[in-house]
């Protein structure tokens, strides 16, 4: 089980990862072999799965949106924890509220990710 000092580092760390840009520093947080689910994957590369299976893929598509948006800022409204994964209740790049759950594996890597955006009002 994850505890609260953990994850609150965590969190501080990726939020800092993205929000530098860098992309090994982001991809550092996954498996090689890291599923990721966004609704933003299928606006940026117009596949309507929504889904990039693998860190190779996941890299295209964070180098992707950080071509598209210039400035990254998350602002953490809650984390909610889980026993092999956390939520993160945040307000993304456009200020829309975000719901990130993080899948972690035995050594503490990203296995699987699932993004849900509020819907627009």
């Amino acid at each position: 089980m994850l505890t609260m000092e953990k994850t609150a580092d965590y969190v501080k760390r990726w939020v800092a990862a993205f929000e530098s840009k860098d992309l090994d520093r982001v991809l550092a947080f996954y498996t090689d072999d890291v599923t990721f689910h966004s609704p933003l994957i299928a606006r940026l590369s117009h596949d309507p799965s929504g889904t990039v299976q693998g860190k190779a893929a996941l890299r295209a598509y964070v180098k992707k949106g950080f071509e598209v948006f210039d400035h990254i800022k998350f602002t953490v409204l809650d984390v909610l924890r889980g026993v092999d994964s956390i939520a993160i209740h945040y307000k993304g790049i456009t200020g829309t509220h975000v719901v990130e759950v993080l899948f972690f594996d035995a050594d503490g890597m990203v296995r699987e990710s699932y993004v849900h955006y509020a819907s627009p009002e």
